[in-house]
């Protein structure tokens, strides 16, 4: 729980003893928790504490890094440190051992689902095998005999079987406990991989605000999806699968190796080994030298001691542990270098063997003393110049080593033992053979010897294993990141398949389906995002094939086409074949690989929902997005209530439509479709929603509910821009232009050309569905609406294409209001109040008509809603300031050219004077604007046939206003 706040009279004490502020806080904390905690219950505050604990990125952050141990450290202990570093190792790993412990506590009380799950069982297994890292209890259990004398106390013995089983054991031992420790980095994998997912389901973009008609959600460039239910689900299973897969084969391969049920091929140490104890035994059978003085100095010079003497240090040069790489000649095949067995440690039962008298005791005997056999230099005897097998010197004084009496040699392992250290002059601190560890030596007795014999005196030989612990640690941490590897690449690789072709396709799915559902008017711009990932991925294939052309193959193209001229005469007629091959090809669908179901499913979902969007439109977004959320069932529920909006409507007509649909009869819907073509484009490029068309009648909306001032004064401004623009685009139309030559038209209607009547209104309205169940449509509900049809209507009285109410007049910005013209105010029926009308002027004779075609591919048809896209959201910015239009914009400037501020300020000042009841000044300089310009002026016109209508005076009550005329 968070500080409990410290009251207003506290603050003067806390100022006044710094130091006591944090502590009295953090009490007053404490506190407060555990008041809590006693109020609602312990269990309530544990779980919370283990749901913290299990998403904190911090603990995450430490139990990753311990896992990182937990994998390597052994192996990096082994490979890099000593024996007298093992302690610190055990910290860190018991450390480890309860932070993992902890974590599992946490992860079963705080994570749904965790608690005796596959990866539950897996965390204990895990964890439980770091105990065998722990070194003092790996030695326990799988150390050697050395080990086992050290630990109990007594003198341990064994004819050689122990030390292999004991071997064996710590083998396997390794094997599970690698197998338990990979499976922590399979975990924390996992770990990372639901990482990713959650920040990739959580991210969000730096939120613009949501302009009408758009949808500011981009598709991620690298294709990213959110993970589906399904998808987890397979990748969870695969996971387990290959987890067990690879445990049970590094469990169970052992087993299928000989050396598990028979010992393993003899190795020379164990013959040399046997054969010199036999050799030095047979000869103290023989002359029992620790009878007497006489047998003992018989024994000494005889031929069976000399034997024993050559073959002991025979036995140990060939296992020479002093030797050095640089001294190894180039001829030598072998060398003690070639395996990790070189002899370490010599020695006996430190205690006094029963056989002893005058001549001394056995263990007097052992080392290769010479006494009265004649000395040589043993470097030169047995380094091996010649042979094959090059053995080394093993000091300047080999003999010095060996040739000592036995109570002045080391005492060793609980001093049960005496022996002799060979690498002691070379490495101080290895006196004694437990100065390694167990993985560094190998432990070795004969096995040619009876249980009298081994009562009598039982010989230790030692080796150093150094090295090939060290190369078993490398290998180690080599083989846990291969099967780390193995792991991560076995998962994905099994389920790419699934991926590729069911998952991913489905999970795109669900986002375009999010997508509609959370902007169902996205719908339209996902279609053109797929075809243009298609056409960057077309190019890619080209670009990719035209690296392949050399340059010197494109200059010999090219001078063959400039030499042969025909082909340039031809290649128009080349080029339409090829064309209507391909149209073939296409039709017929030869050469087109059978496209899949979930691709065929999936731009099915994206047509459907693009049909969605143009059918309901912006007023039936809702209605989608409600009926879409209910992911449990198919009940459809278009009846949805309605929502009160404020907006911005708009009225487009269609002048002489009556005569249009007279005269072209059947091709009609081909004349009302191109119209509605540019007005809904035209409209939807200014941010601005087409609703319902009644014949020649388009009801246009800019939503401004939800939106900041600012946006909607943006908005109002766009409504401006669209009606110019409409204008604009309705005269260069080609196909438009077509219809004023059209021999029927220009009978009845002498100079045809389509023209509108547009007019805007601010005011509220209901948006929702209507109909039933049998047939719906969106649309808006309101007395605004016929308001602004009414405005519409009264263009043809004012002679303007655009008729303005004040209610969006005021929401205008002032650049573009200032560009507006008061014509009148009037009163409107069912309206309360006055309303002032302005006018934006607009000369649509001065457009030329377009000679760039239509856009007829659908190829086309993208790349250009695309760039309509690219230009809403720059005009969405806040930087963009849409006056700049009446100048940047060539046709919006070109229908404004010949409206001149003279014109402006004339009518200004006529309509003042009217609007004050000076009529006959009013008239007289009406006369003037009504034809200053090369046209005549709608507005100037109206007003005089309202003045004339009056005899040029105006009424004693004239208010300055009268009620909206209508044409009849």
């Amino acid at each position: 729980p968070p500080p409990e706040r410290v009251p207003r009279s506290k603050t003067k004490a806390l100022v006044a003893a710094p130091g006591n502020a944090v502590r009295t806080l953090r009490e007053a904390g404490l506190r407060k928790g555990c008041r809590i905690c006693f109020k609602r219950g312990l269990k309530p505050c544990f779980i919370r504490s283990c749901e913290h604990l299990a998403s904190s990125s911090v603990f995450s952050t430490i139990t990753t890094l311990l896992t990182i141990y937990a994998l390597f450290g052994d192996d990096v202990r082994l490979f890099t440190f000593q024996k007298v570093d093992d302690p610190y190792f055990d910290m860190i790993t018991i450390s480890a051992m309860v932070a993992f412990s902890l974590e599992i506590v946490a992860q079963t009380f705080g994570k749904v689902g965790y608690k005796y799950g596959f990866f539950f069982w897996l965390d204990i297994l895990s964890t439980v095998t770091l105990v065998l890292d722990v070194t003092f209890i790996a030695e326990r259990t799988f150390g050697d005999d050395i080990s086992s004398a050290e630990r109990s106390g007594n003198k341990s013995g064994s004819s050689g079987g122990g030390g292999t089983e004991a071997a064996r054991a710590a083998r396997m031992s390794r094997v599970g406990t690698k197998a338990g420790r990979v499976v922590r980095l399979i975990r924390l994998v996992r770990l990372i991989r639901l990482i990713k997912v959650y920040k990739k389901g959580n991210y969000q973009e730096k939120k613009q605000e949501q302009a009408p008609g758009m949808d500011w959600e981009e598709d991620d460039e690298d294709g990213m999806e959110n993970e589906s239910a399904v998808s987890k689900k397979l990748s969870e299973m695969t996971t387990r699968r290959v987890i067990m897969l690879v445990l049970m084969i590094m469990l169970a391969l052992p087993f299928f190796q000989t050396n598990m049920y028979l010992f393993k091929l003899q190795t020379a140490a164990e013959f040399g080994i046997n054969n010199l104890y036999r050799t030095w035994r047979d000869g103290i059978d023989m002359y029992r030298p620790f009878e007497s003085e006489a047998r003992r100095d018989t024994y000494l010079a005889s031929k069976e001691r000399e034997i024993y003497v050559e073959d002991f240090y025979s036995f140990v040069y060939y296992h020479n542990p002093l030797c050095k790489e640089d001294e190894i000649p180039a001829s030598a095949i072998q060398s003690p270098l070639s395996s990790f067995g070189k002899i370490f440690w010599i020695g006996t039962a430190s205690e006094a063997p029963p056989h002893t008298g005058t001549g001394g005791n056995l263990t007097d005997f052992f080392l290769p003393r010479f006494f009265g056999l004649a000395a040589y230099d043993l470097n030169e005897r047995w380094r091996g110049d010649s042979w094959a097998y090059y053995q080394c010197n093993m000091s300047s004084d080999p003999r010095a080593i060996f040739d000592i009496p036995w109570n002045e040699t080391h005492q060793c392992i609980s001093d049960h033992y005496r022996g002799v250290s060979i690498l002691f002059h070379q490495e101080s601190n290895l006196d004694c053979p437990e100065n390694l560890r167990y993985q560094e030596r190998t432990v070795m007795y004969p096995t040619v010897i009876n249980q009298t014999e081994w009562e009598e005196l039982y010989p230790m030989f030692v080796f150093d294993r150094r090295s090939g612990s060290q190369m078993e640690a490398g290998l180690g941490i080599g083989q846990t990141l291969f099967i780390c590897a193995l792991l991560g690449v076995g998962a994905m690789t099994f389920s790419n398949d699934a991926n590729k072709y069911v998952l991913t396709p489905i999970e795109r799915m669900i986002a375009n389906v999010e997508k509609i559902r959370n902007n169902p008017l996205a719908a339209m711009s996902i279609g053109d995002q797929e075809t243009q990932k298609r056409e960057m991925h077309l190019k890619g294939q080209l670009s990719r094939r035209s690296e392949h052309t050399s340059a010197e193959d494109i200059k010999a193209a090219r001078q063959s086409v400039q030499s042969q001229s025909w082909l340039r005469t031809k290649k128009k007629a080349i080029e339409e074949w090829v064309e209507n091959f391909r149209k073939r090809r296409k039709e017929t669908g030869a050469g087109q690989p059978e496209p899949m179901e979930t691709v065929v499913l999936e731009k099915t979902i994206i047509k459907i929902g693009s049909l969605l969007a143009l059918g309901f439109g912006e007023a039936g977004a809702k209605i989608i997005a409600q009926n879409m959320r209910g992911g449990d069932n198919a009940v459809l529920n278009a009846i949805v209530p309605g929502r009160h909006v404020q907006a911005v409507f708009g009225v487009c007509n269609v002048r002489h439509f009556t005569d249009a649909t007279e005269v072209l009869q059947d091709q009609v819907m081909i004349f009302v479709n191109r119209v509605a073509g540019i007005v809904h484009s035209t409209i939807n490029e200014f941010f601005g929603s087409p609703n319902h068309n009644v014949g020649d009648a388009f009801l246009l909306a800019w939503r401004l509910s939800g939106l900041r001032p600012e946006k909607q004064t943006k908005l109002a401004d766009m409504s401006v821009m669209a009606l110019a623009k409409l204008v604009a685009q309705i005269n260069k139309s080609p196909l438009l232009a077509e219809y004023r030559s059209h021999p029927k038209l220009a009978k009845r209607l002498p100079n045809y050309r389509v023209r509108l009547g547009l007019s805007l209104h601010s005011g509220w309205a209901i948006e929702g569905a209507i109909g039933s169940e049998f047939k719906i449509d969106a649309s808006y509900l309101s007395p605004n609406i016929n308001t602004a049809t009414r405005l519409e209507q009264s263009t043809k009285y004012y002679g303007v294409p655009v008729v303005i109410a004040d209610t969006v007049h005021n929401l205008l910005s002032d650049l573009v209001a200032a560009e507006c013209r008061q014509i009148d105010r009037v009163t409107i029926k069912d309206e309360a109040g006055v309303f002032k009308i302005f006018t934006l002027d607009l000369d649509d004779m001065a457009v030329e008509v377009s000679k760039v075609s239509t856009l007829t591919s659908a190829k086309e048809k993208s790349r250009h809603r695309l760039e309509v896209r690219r230009k809403k959201a720059e005009r969405w910015s806040d930087e963009y300031i849409m006056a700049e239009l009446f100048e940047r914009d060539p046709d919006i400037a070109k229908l404004r050219e010949k409206y001149t501020m003279e014109f402006f300020a004339r009518f200004s000042m006529a309509y003042l004077n009217y609007e004050a009841g000076e009529w006959h000044v009013a008239r007289k300089i009406l006369e003037e604007t009504r034809h200053l310009l090369v046209t005549e002026d709608g507005p100037s016109a109206a007003h005089m046939r309202f003045i004339e209508r009056h005899r040029g005076q105006a009424p004693s009550t004239w208010p300055g206003h009268h009620p909206l005329p209508m044409p009849k």
